[in-house]
């Protein structure tokens, strides 16, 4: 497993969890293993996926996990927020810009169009990463643990959000 952290020095790292017993979503198989494997899936969760919606909140992101067993965490924890609203209207912060733009939803298919963001310069930023993973979002799920997974393009992975 390839694990993609931020520079040294930013105090930021990912932890593996201990596992427990999964509660079945539809995840694909490789990424519903991945998610039981850190602990993200546990019978008798605190939320319910039923009652989830896209708009109950803001949503940060945690990792990324592709496929080929790669993750991605944010070097700065928080910065990279996702907003929706109940008029199709999607807003978002990252670690040095902000982003507006339109989403659409069919059933559990998500799509983004009509991303726009600020045009600060700032070095080292992951804001070109995580909007490169937003363009690659096909469909969603929450779990019982109350979080938002975002699959991407070719079952090549998920992006975990809280």
């Amino acid at each position: 497993m390839t694990v993609v952290l931020p520079s040294a020095g930013s105090g930021c790292g990912f932890l593996q969890q201990n596992s427990s017993s999964s509660t079945a979503v539809s995840l694909p198989e490789k990424a519903l293993n991945s998610i039981e494997s850190t602990g993200e899936l546990q019978s008798g969760g605190e939320a319910d996926p039923a009652q989830m919606n896209l708009n109950m909140k803001k949503w940060a992101w945690v990792r990324t996990l592709y496929n080929n067993d790669t993750i991605v965490v944010p070097a700065n924890p928080g910065a990279f927020t996702l907003t929706f609203n109940s008029e199709g209207k999607l807003n978002a912060t990252t670690d040095c810009n902000r982003m507006t733009g339109s989403y659409s939803v069919k059933a559990n298919h998500l799509s983004f169009s009509k991303l726009a963001a600020t045009r600060m310069f700032c070095p080292d930023s992951q804001e070109t990463e995580f909007a490169d993973m937003l363009s690659q979002v096909t469909s969603f799920l929450f779990t019982p643990r109350g979080e938002l997974v975002l699959e991407l393009k070719f079952d090549s992975g998920h992006i975990l959000l809280k």
